[in-house]
């Protein structure tokens, strides 16, 4: 699965990634004493497990080095539209979520394999 980094902390070795499939984020927690060298826009390709409630990214491998610089302040400002108080965005029909989707640019993942 393909998927864009988050959050980040090398110390830790840990991050947290959108997955391409827009369902539940996925969490990396790599050997402590290791670095994944993953920082927040990066586009990564993963092996991708369920464990409970949780989805785990397994053995990550950098595709594109900050594909997606702006993607953090694109959730946030998304979010924002959504606090209580706001008009909420379109609802997809038949689906009863927010139809506003930052979608994965193929054509951005493909020109950078």
């Amino acid at each position: 699965m393909y998927g864009v980094v988050l959050w980040a902390d090398a110390r830790q070795n840990r991050a947290v990634i959108w997955c391409e499939d827009h369902g539940d984020l996925a969490f990396y927690k790599g050997a402590k004493d290791g670095d994944s060298g993953m920082t927040a826009g990066d586009l990564v390709e993963f092996e991708l497990r369920d464990c409970g409630d949780m989805r785990l990214a397994d053995m990550p491998r950098l595709v594109t080095r900050r594909s997606h610089p702006t993607l953090n302040a694109e959730l946030k400002k998304a979010g924002a539209r959504m606090r209580p108080g706001r008009s909420a965005p379109p609802v997809a029909a038949n689906y009863g979520t927010p139809a506003e989707i930052i979608p994965f640019e193929r054509a951005r993942l493909l020109a950078s394999a």
